[in-house]
Formats: structure tokens, sequence, C-alpha cells
């Protein structure tokens, strides 16, 4: 979902604009649901099966279920997991900062991020190699 916010991030942002603040400008603008929208736009339509990487918040998952059946994965890692890995990925976007990821949390807490995982059908923990998640993971999709 972010390649796609970041498509119409590019091409529409403010300067200076934050992709956070132009997310949560384009949610109240076109409603909650927008991402999702701009990703259903994207699809043909002719697959079976679709992963999508992402969702914010309930409306997007709302917008997903209009299209087909819709099963929710979170992912989850400790704050001090994410924390580290976040500072050292060393993607340009990224905060470098405790301070900002915690504002990072809080902001997409605010979005509905929360209730998404809260409802979700499967639980995920990435608290080890990207080996063990990626096994983790494609167990789980297997039994699906």
């Amino acid at each position: 979902m972010s390649d796609v916010l970041k498509e119409k991030y590019y091409r529409d942002a403010k300067p200076g604009e934050r992709l956070m603040d132009f997310a949560k400008r384009m949610r109240e603008i076109f409603g909650k649901g927008v991402v999702a929208k701009l990703c259903i736009e994207k699809l043909n339509g002719t697959e079976d099966v679709v992963v999508i990487d992402g969702v914010r918040n309930w409306e997007e998952i709302e917008e997903f279920e209009k299209v087909g059946k819709v099963i929710i994965i979170a992912v989850h890692a400790s704050r001090s997991v994410r924390y580290s890995r976040l500072m050292n990925r060393g993607r340009e976007d990224d905060s470098t900062s405790l301070q900002d990821l915690m504002k990072r949390d809080f902001d997409e807490l605010q979005m509905g991020i929360g209730t998404v995982i809260a409802l979700a059908d499967y639980v995920i923990t990435n608290d080890s190699s990207i080996e063990e998640f990626n096994k983790r993971a494609e167990d789980l999709i297997n039994r699906l």
C-alpha cells in the first residue's frame, strides 16, 4: 500500500510535506479507505489471490471486502525490535530518533491500525531472523 501512496505523494504532495502528513490529508479529503481504493484501481481483477501489505485502518479492509474475501494477518514485533530495525535499515524516510519513532507509532494508532491488529484473523510474531519470519509466514500461507 505504501508504494501506491508514494506514487500519489510524488505527484501531488505539497512542498516539504512528510509522507505521513500527506497520507493523513488524503484520508481527510477522500475518506479513510482512499489508499485501498488506489490499490484496487491498480489491480486488473483477474487475480485469484492478492497479498496487500500495509493496511492502516478498518475502512481500508472494508474497501478490499467489496472486491473479495479478506484474511487479515497481523505481523507483530516488540517496540524495541521494531525501533532497532527502523533505525538500522537506512531508508531515506525513516526516523532515527526514539522520539520520532514513538510519534510514528502514535500517528499510526490514530489512523486506526490498532483496530486492524486487534481484529486480525492470524498473527505472526516477527522477533527473530528474516529466515525464521519467512518460514512462519510461509507455513501460515500454506495452511490457508
